[in-house]
């Protein structure tokens, strides 16, 4: 019997009579994690407890007193544990006993200055009723409370990992600062995923390095697949997991929607409309900055007050934004991740995603932003034509009772690290290769030979051009930024190698609600201009062609009888034109127009990857198809995105999967190790289909180079069929050969 409830109601009646529809709808009611002790029981310092008491809380759950009991035995901990459950609590309780108790100093670390301030009050609350002092440190610190928090250091420093990073490198007295930290807690630990968790393992190496001491860490995330994994990567030791409940608290309806023929951006402008007719308070979510400004345009229309929030935005228009959310002035915003995490925007009634989000722990994250104050959240999830969004219509339930997805990143990624040797250059001073750990001394001997490292006898020193990387050079990403500029003045920016899809000459880019088009695309100096067109019923994808080089592989394995490798390569992306589509049309749609430059754009780097040699010679259109059904196959599999990997295959039978992260994300390492149960997840996409040979629900990839040419399922299946029947011949990998297909 279908689920009764009156929004749930309100927008079948809505489809009903079109193509789209709600396939399945799932009631979750979450009960409140297992009880523990007294709050009395701990062993906790006498004031903290009844400062604890006056916070209404007298006994705690299960979960938060076996992690405040590690903590405070001076283990290094990862606690998990769906949004709103009390994390933070398990951990803070416990450094503020040993600030009482011992006078320690602790580091607490959030992913963003927003995350921070917007915990600063919760938190400093509890800091100032039991007389432990706190404070958040970042770049929007006035100088004069600067000055006050170096003159009195806290015991309770909030800040960022970008603050540290800066603050480390430039900053003498940030320095004195952190000298005496015992205790670090990155909480939303989650985030530290691809070039980011690969930054902020670094920083925190770094950070060790200058206190000198060992270091106590704790991470704090919402339900990830692999805790002990990810704390052994960002911290390079074993930890202690603590799991508290799967998800959020509360009932929660979560609700798949098929598009039909439609197009996801008109279903997901649909839903936002009714809800917000409701009186329900919207946040849309999709992967894709340009994707976030088009559907904000159509919610528009429909009449609905709604805003985007997004990288790539100035910090004061993202603010202002989240003030108008949470005063009422807007009635939804549609976001990229950077409202997944916790920041307070007020009650949200309602979660709707333009595309299931590139893994299940991502769904969980945003699906707990709806209803988190006692009240019902839903969670409205867009299913278009698309393998991997055919797979789970097909098995809802399979959707909804996946394992929490894995948080990887590769923890050497010299692109990454070469910014932290550059950074602790300017840390110390100086360096002497002699005492670095083997993989920043290879670095450093790079950077030398870059120029960005100067010998002067046995030691090494930053350059100026060096000092000006560390500063301007974020954490977020590993390639270089390409600065968008509109008659001369910077409105924007994206990293490479996204910038080449979209900032190529004529390519459609959208920002803060208005459209551009690309004028010029400057790729030695970062620079991008564009010109404003006005409003077109059309967006742009790049038609590019990839090449890999420099093969280096590490690992080999047999996997379904098929030799597959692992290592590193050279990827080289060439764009040679651009397709357009209509806004309204669906994935099935072909595209209005096709255009060829004279001279491609050009940009090559270092990456993670993996080869399979599927046969000495293949046909490449079953090669090119089933390329594309693996890649698909990564996002249940891997938790990867459309744009996380890449895909080039080879007539010589070799099939290439590419970390697009400069420097390698842990992303095409975990597809390497997973590849049996791709192969399978492939072979359920290609058998399947019911479509001749080939469309969007099973081959087709918004993101192929070559527009979805030479591609064939049937033959893709019968290849796939035979290795899964155990009649694969192994073939040695090689450096591939031949006309290659992205």
């Amino acid at each position: 019997m279908d689920y009764v409830d009156g929004v749930v109601e309100a927008v079948r009646a809505t489809l009903s009579g079109g193509p789209a529809r709600v396939v399945h709808v799932m009631v979750e009611d979450v009960a409140e994690p297992p009880p523990g002790p007294l709050v009395s029981e701990l062993g906790l310092a006498e004031g903290l407890v009844e400062a604890v008491r006056r916070e209404g809380l007298e006994r705690l759950y299960e979960y938060q007193a076996k992690a405040i009991r590690l903590i405070e035995a001076g283990r290094s901990v990862v606690i998990s544990s769906g949004t709103a459950t009390g994390k933070t609590e398990a951990f803070l309780l416990p450094l503020l006993d040993r600030a009482l108790k011992e006078g320690s100093r602790s580091l607490v670390l959030y992913p963003t200055k927003a995350l921070a301030k917007d915990q600063r009050a919760r938190m400093t609350r509890l800091c100032f009723s039991v007389g432990v002092s706190a404070a958040v440190y970042d770049g929007d610190t006035p100088e004069r409370e600067r000055a006050r928090i170096v003159e009195s250091p806290p015991a309770i420093l909030i800040t960022n990992p970008d603050m540290v990073h800066l603050g480390m490198a430039l900053s003498p007295r940030f320095r004195g600062l952190l000298e005496k930290v015992e205790a670090v807690v990155l909480d939303e630990a989650h985030v530290y995923e691809g070039a980011f968790g690969s930054h902020a393992r670094m920083v925190l190496k770094r950070l060790s390095m200058l206190t000198g001491r060992e270091l106590q860490f704790v991470a704090s995330s919402a339900t990830i697949g692999n805790p002990a994994e990810l704390g052994r990567l960002l911290f390079d030791r074993e930890v202690d997991v603590v799991e508290g409940l799967p998800r959020r608290r509360g009932r929660a309806v979560h609700v798949l929607v098929s598009t039909g023929p439609l197009s996801r951006w008109t279903l997901a402008s649909r839903l936002i409309y009714v809800l917000a007719r409701r009186g329900l308070r919207v946040l849309c979510f999709t992967d894709s900055q340009q994707m976030a400004e088009l559907l904000a345009r159509m919610a528009k229309r429909d009449g609905v007050k709604v805003a985007v929030h997004r990288a790539g935005l100035p910090k004061e228009e993202r603010v202002r934004v989240e003030e108008a959310l949470r005063a009422g002035r807007l009635e939804g915003v549609v976001a990229t991740p950077t409202l997944e995490l916790g920041i307070d925007v007020g009650v949200l009634d309602a979660v709707v995603m333009a595309s299931p989000p590139p893994s299940y722990t991502k769904y969980l994250q945003r699906a707990g932003r709806a209803g988190r104050r006692g009240g019902v959240g839903y969670v409205f999830t867009v299913l278009g034509d698309d393998p991997i969004d055919a797979y789970y219509e097909a098995r809802p339930h399979e959707f909804f009772n996946q394992a929490p997805s894995p948080i990887v990143f590769e923890p050497v990624n010299e692109e990454v690290l070469k910014l932290h040797v550059l950074a602790l250059a300017l840390q110390r001073g100086w360096l002497n290769p002699r005492d670095l750990p083997e993989d920043w001394r290879r670095v450093a001997e790079a950077l030398e030979a870059e120029g960005l490292l100067v010998a002067r006898g046995a030691r090494l020193y930053a350059s100026r051009e060096a000092w000006r990387l560390v500063k301007e050079r974020g954490l977020r990403g590993a390639g270089p930024e390409v600065t968008v500029y509109l008659e001369g003045r910077p409105i924007g920016y994206r990293e490479l190698p996204m910038a080449l899809h979209d900032l190529h000459p004529e390519a459609i880019y959208l920002h803060r609600g208005s459209v551009y088009e690309v004028v010029a695309l400057d790729l030695k100096r970062l620079r991008a201009e564009v010109r404003p067109v006005g409003d077109v019923p059309y967006y742009t994808r790049p038609l590019y062609e990839v090449h890999v080089e420099e093969l280096s592989l590490q690992e080999r394995r047999l996997v379904d009888g098929v030799e597959v490798a692992y290592g590193r390569g050279r990827v080289l992306k060439q764009v040679v034109g651009y397709a357009t589509y209509s806004i309204y049309a669906s994935e099935r749609g072909r595209p209005e127009s096709l255009k060829y430059f004279d001279e491609p754009l050009s940009w090559s780097y270092e990456t993670r990857l993996l080869v399979a040699r599927y046969a000495d010679c293949v046909d490449i259109e079953a090669a090119h198809a089933l390329e594309h059904a693996l890649i698909h196959a990564a996002r249940p599999v891997a938790g990867a995105g459309l744009t996380d990997l890449g895909g080039v295959s080879y007539p010589d039978g070799h099939v290439v999967v590419y970390d697009s992260t400069p420097g390698g994300s842990g992303l095409a390492k975990l597809v390497y190790q997973r590849l049996e149960r791709a192969h399978r997840v492939a072979y359920e996409i290609l058998s399947g289909c019911s479509c001749q040979d080939g469309c969007p629900r099973c081959v087709y990839d918004p993101f192929c180079g070559n527009n979805n040419r030479m591609l064939s399922r049937r033959k893709a299946l019968a290849m796939l069929s035979d290795i899964l029947a155990g009649r694969a011949r192994r073939i040695e990998v090689e450096e591939p050969t031949g006309r290659s297909l992205a």
